[in-house]
């Protein structure tokens, strides 16, 4: 049986003719790339939060509304947007980060003392634990939540 038995013609010219849109998209696009935008309520408490984390200041981005940091060595980034400017944008308002979550980010570490070093790091920088570290099949982690109430995984896998 192939794939494409039990769709109609007309699906699967539908399917071909989105995924030749799609595919003519990305070619005419010059360069993908991909990063977040977060709301947070103070830039700058934000700006001091990371920092002390040890990431690095994305300073073209920088601005009184925007706290902006590199996340990885591929230049993953995140833009901090004072939530008033992050509701514009996004035109809806922030969910309550207290109340779920929608997103978690996950920090790679290097080894599990490098996690247990890292949770140190964020109490001192104010955050609030969520889960203590703990080994899991995969590998050892903990989450962490910042100052706006959002959760970070920081995980070290298991060499393979």
């Amino acid at each position: 049986m192939s794939l494409e038995e039990g769709f109609s013609p007309d699906y699967l010219k539908a399917c071909f003719f989105f995924e030749k849109s799609m595919n003519q998209s990305l070619d005419n696009m010059a360069k993908l790339e991909v990063w977040a935008n977060m709301p947070v309520k103070d830039v700058e408490r934000t700006r001091d939060f990371f920092k002390q984390l040890g990431f690095n200041v994305n300073g073209s981005h920088e601005s009184p509304g925007i706290a902006s940091f590199i996340f990885s060595d591929d230049h993953f980034v995140i833009h901090f947007f004072r939530q008033d400017l992050f509701e514009k944008s996004a035109g809806s308002a922030v969910s309550k980060t207290s109340k779920g979550s929608q997103i978690m980010f996950t920090i790679g570490a290097e080894s599990q003392a490098a996690v247990d070093s890292f949770k140190e790091i964020v109490i001192q920088a104010g955050g609030r634990v969520v889960t203590e570290p703990t080994k899991i099949p995969e590998g050892y982690n903990f989450v962490f939540a910042d100052l706006d109430d959002q959760r970070w995984n920081v995980f070290y896998r298991n060499p393979q």
